[in-house]
C-alpha cells in the first residue's frame, strides 16, 4: 500500500489531477496540499484536467459531445481551505457563498436541498441551489466537509431547462466522491 501511495505522490507532482481510465472509467484524483480525492465523471460526460487551469480548476467536467468552452452546462470541483483558529467551518463556508451570490445578484433564490449520501460512513453533502442569477445562470452546490477543507462539487448551467436536465448528472458526480486522505508529502 505504500509504494502505490509513493507512486501516486510522484504523479501529482507533475498536476493537480491525475486522470485514469479515461476511456472506461473518467475517473481521477484531485489534490492539494491537504486533500487528495476521487470523482469518476458521470456518464456521457468528460473529465478534463486542463481546460480549466487557467480559472483555477483542476477537474472540470462537460458532456462528450461539448467542451469546457462552449457547454451550456458544466460540472466542476474545488476546495475551500480550513484554518487553524476554526473561524471557517462548513456553516462559514456556505453562509459566505449566500452572502457573495446575493450581493451579485439580489433577486436569485437560493434553495436548501436535500443532503446526497457519499459513503457507506452514511457522511452528506449539503446541497444548495441558486437559481435565476441576472444572468439567468443556476447552480448547484454540494458541500462536502472534511477536517482541512471542505470540497465544492458544482454545477453550473445558463438556463434552467439545462440546469434541471442535468440534476441527476451532479448527483451522480457527487456521489462519485471518495476522500483517501489530508495527509500529503511532496
Amino acid at each position: 500500500m505504500q509504494k502505490l501511495i509513493f507512486t501516486i505522490i510522484c504523479f501529482f507532482i507533475l498536476n493537480q489531477t491525475l486522470v485514469f481510465g479515461q476511456n472506461d472509467a473518467n475517473s481521477g484524483i484531485i489534490y492539494g496540499d491537504d486533500h487528495v480525492y476521487t470523482l469518476t465523471a458521470p456518464k456521457g460526460w468528460i473529465l478534463d484536467n486542463s481546460s480549466g487551469v487557467s480559472q483555477g480548476l483542476h477537474a472540470v467536467f462537460y458532456p462528450i459531445a461539448s467542451s469546457w468552452g462552449k457547454a451550456v452546462t458544466v460540472l466542476y470541483t474545488n476546495v475551500v481551505h480550513m484554518n487553524s483558529t476554526n473561524d471557517k467551518n462548513l456553516d462559514n463556508v456556505i453562509q459566505h457563498d449566500i452572502e457573495r451570490f446575493k450581493q451579485n445578484a439580489p433577486s436569485l433564490r437560493i434553495e436548501e436541498k436535500e443532503r446526497i449520501e457519499i459513503d457507506k460512513k452514511n457522511n452528506k453533502a449539503r446541497v444548495f441551489y441558486f437559481l435565476g442569477d441576472s444572468h439567468d445562470n443556476y447552480e448547484a452546490v454540494a458541500y462536502i466537509p472534511e477536517d482541512k477543507v471542505v470540497v465544492l462539487i458544482v454545477l453550473s448551467a445558463r438556463n434552467e431547462k439545462e440546469f434541471r436536465a442535468n440534476i441527476k448528472a451532479f448527483e451522480e458526480l457527487t456521489k462519485s466522491y471518495y476522500f483517501i486522505t489530508d495527509k500529503v508529502n511532496y
